[in-house]
Parts: structure tokens; sequence; C-alpha cells
């Protein structure tokens, strides 16, 4: 790439990763799209997670590493990494999750073709489930309603849109929103459906590891056990209810519906833990 800016920036923040950052790094110095940058935040890990990317910055001058000197919550990560991004597209990548091949050459093209898409994904599946690809074709709608009813929809599984390639510029819109919650990920996804069209194809495939985006060694923090035990989603909910209600796109009922739906994301996962340990 030498001296050339860099058309993606893909971030990669890390905590402990040395089980899994090798072959996080190798599908990306792999990619048949060659022009990006590789940002690695390493987030003050104890064993050997540095030593094993300084390896790989050596062999690639696609890769940087910054050293955190404190561990720093993981949106704040995602923001340090965004500052530090040179690219027009940005991709957050975790550190247990890998890319096919072909992801960001595919992504690309959709985005640099169509102007009035936010952001394209690929496929996404859990590499426990090999033998699992959910081919359903979700893609999103002409309105921004419509799009939040398919995320709704699929909420479970949409790990591919908050791992997709982006605008950038529509990312530094975004940020200052971004905090600490159970389901902030999701958030971010709501803002990106705000903000434009998104592509979903079925030529490339995000393979995640064992952890979603929302999965945190240290639990946010909620307003009390009590609440928690019967809302989880609290923040979630507090937040996404005063984004539709500000927002002049929707019908009286529309906004209802949603606010509907949104509750219901409770129950749902009430139920689901409740079946996991039953």
């Amino acid at each position: 790439m030498k001296n050339n800016k860099p058309i993606i920036s893909v971030c990669v923040p890390v905590f402990n990763g040395e089980k899994n950052i090798s072959r996080n790094i190798k599908s990306l110095i792999n990619q048949e799209f060659i022009n990006f940058e590789i940002l690695i935040s390493n987030n003050k890990s104890t064993d050997k997670t540095f030593k094993i990317c300084n390896t790989f910055k050596k062999k690639d001058n696609r890769i940087k590493i910054y050293n955190q000197k404190k561990k720093i919550p993981v949106f704040q990560n995602f923001k340090f990494l965004i500052k530090k991004s040179r690219g027009e597209y940005i991709m957050w990548l975790a550190s247990h999750h890998k890319i096919s091949k072909n992801f960001l050459k595919e992504n690309y093209k959709i985005l640099k073709k169509n102007k009035n898409f936010v952001a394209s994904m690929g496929l996404d599946y859990f590499e426990k489930y090999k033998n699992f690809k959910d081919k359903k074709k979700f893609n999103f709608k002409e309105n921004v309603y419509q799009n939040l009813l398919v995320f709704f929809d699929n909420c479970w599984r949409t790990h591919g849109l908050f791992y997709s390639l982006i605008r950038k510029n529509v990312v530094l819109k975004i940020i200052p929103s971004l905090k600490h919650y159970l389901a902030s990920d999701w958030i971010f996804m709501i803002h990106l459906i705000f903000h434009g069209k998104i592509f979903r194809t079925l030529n490339s495939s995000l393979i995640l590891g064992d952890e979603g985006s929302s999965s945190q060694k240290k639990k946010p923090n909620y307003i009390s056990k009590k609440f928690k035990s019967f809302f989880p989603f609290y923040y979630f909910n507090k937040y996404f209810f005063k984004l539709i209600i500000k927002s002049s796109q929707f019908t009286l009922g529309q906004k209802i519906n949603l606010s509907f739906i949104s509750l219901s994301l409770n129950l749902k996962y009430l139920i689901s833990i409740y079946k996991k340990n039953d």
C-alpha cells in the first residue's frame, strides 16, 4: 500500500485474544481487496496478544497496533480506532471473528456502485454451527419504518449489520450516541437504518466466534437487579423510544407499533433464558 491513503479501515479491538487473533488477522491479510489498513487496539491484554499481532505487523505494513495504557470500554475503544482511521469506509471486526477472502471486495463494490447505500453486509453464521449458513434474504426495504420492522424481525441474527462495511461519514454521525449497555450494538444498527439504505449480499461471509458483540466480561449497569429481572433491555428501550418520538417519519400508529415491538424484546429474551436454564 506504500504511502497511498487506504480506501478501507478495518478496526479490530482486542483484549486477551491470543486464542483467536491469528485467524482474525489471517482472514484480513488474505483479502482479495488490498487497499486497506488494519487498526488493532490492544486493550491492555495480559496474554500473548501483542506478541502475536506484532509478528504479523512485521510482515505486513498495512497493520498498525495501538497499546492502551489502561483498559477501556468497548465503544470507547471503537471511537478511538475511528479517530485513527484514514479510510473512506469503516469495518468493525471483533477479534474472535473472521471474514471470507472476498468480503471487502464484494461489499466495497456494492457501496461504490450505489451511492445511496450507507452500508453493505454479508451472510453471517457462528463457526460452531459450521454446517449452517443462514441464506434467508432479508434485504432492507425502501423506507425507515419498513426497515425497522425487518430489523426487529431478524435482530437476533443481525450480527452481520454491525460488522458490515460502512461509509465513514455516516459512522462519524453515529458514534456520539454510542454508550455501553445491553443491545447498544442494536442502537448502532438502528442509526444506520435511519441514515440510508443497507444491502445484504449472499456472496460474502462473516464467521462469528463464540461470543457476539453484546457478550461482555463486565456486564453493563442496570437501574436495579429487580428492574433487570423484568426489563433487561431498559436502556435500549428508553433510547429507542426517544428516537422514534422525535422522528417525523412515522405516524402515531407506527410509533405505537414500534414501541410495542421494542418492549416485547424483554419478554423474548427472558423466555430464551428460561428455556436455556430449563
